[in-house]
């Protein structure tokens, strides 16, 4: 049991490390899809990758593949619920966390998961024309956790910001403060480089089933740029709101 002062009562404000309910059933949904698709094992894990992962040769330019007919649509955003390996669903699960959690308490529930899911369409979006007709599994929610780093700057390097911070009403950073910080430009400069030595390094990454993966690091800058429009759209739409 604790004691307050009356002259200093107890604060409503959650701390930081609260997580949004929204953020953990997400965090919830990725791994079990991912444990139940290890249980099914190889053949279910198969038959998910035709009908949910993104596939650009679906959308033309190349070989006819097997496909449920709407999946060349629907898969510009299925395929984030699909990874490769436990590594690759649980540090994006670790990311989507940390970055998400105050875009989340900002946001709310409908325009987060909104932002979340042009993010991941965003990924698939720039993949296809770079990868055009390439039969090639693209999996994973890097793109929606980029675009929720990305819509996290504005909030985490405002002045207001701190920890039990009530974030729904402090003042995030403008367009022009933010490419003002010193912080927030570093922080995306770290990520953008981070990316360009991914792709020319070919690292080898978790990102499908098959053996030899490598990072779709395009998805992500476009995750990331799709992530930064879409905040201050509908963070804007909703201070005139409040307003």
């Amino acid at each position: 049991m604790s004691e307050f002062s009356p002259e200093e009562p107890p604060s409503s404000t959650p701390p930081v490390f609260n997580v949004p309910a929204v953020v953990l059933v997400l965090v919830f949904l990725l791994l079990a899809i991912h444990g139940a698709l290890q249980l099914l094992g190889q053949e279910w894990q198969t038959y998910a990758l035709y009908l949910f992962s993104f596939i650009p040769a679906r959308l033309g330019g190349g070989e006819v593949i097997p496909m449920a007919p709407g999946s060349q649509v629907w898969s510009f955003l299925t395929y984030a619920f699909l990874h490769g390996d436990w590594i690759h669903v649980g540090s994006n699960c670790i990311w989507l966390l940390i970055f998400s959690t105050p875009v989340a308490r900002r946001l709310g529930v409908l325009r987060y998961l909104a932002l979340l899911a042009v993010s991941a369409v965003a990924g698939a979006a720039i993949m296809l024309p770079l990868n055009w007709g390439q039969f090639m599994f693209l999996v994973g929610a890097s793109a929606s956790v980029s675009g929720a780093m990305a819509a996290a700057m504005p909030i985490m390097f405002s002045p207001e910001f701190h920890r039990g911070a009530n974030v729904s009403g402090i003042r995030v950073l403008t367009v022009g403060e933010l490419l003002r910080s010193r912080q927030a430009i570093g922080f995306a400069a770290v990520f953008i480089a981070l990316q360009l030595f991914t792709g020319s390094a070919q690292t080898l990454s978790a990102t499908a089933f098959l053996e030899e993966r490598n990072i779709a690091w395009e998805a992500h800058i476009g995750g990331f740029l799709a992530g930064f429009i879409f905040f201050y759209f509908v963070d804007g739409i909703s201070r005139i709101r409040t307003t």
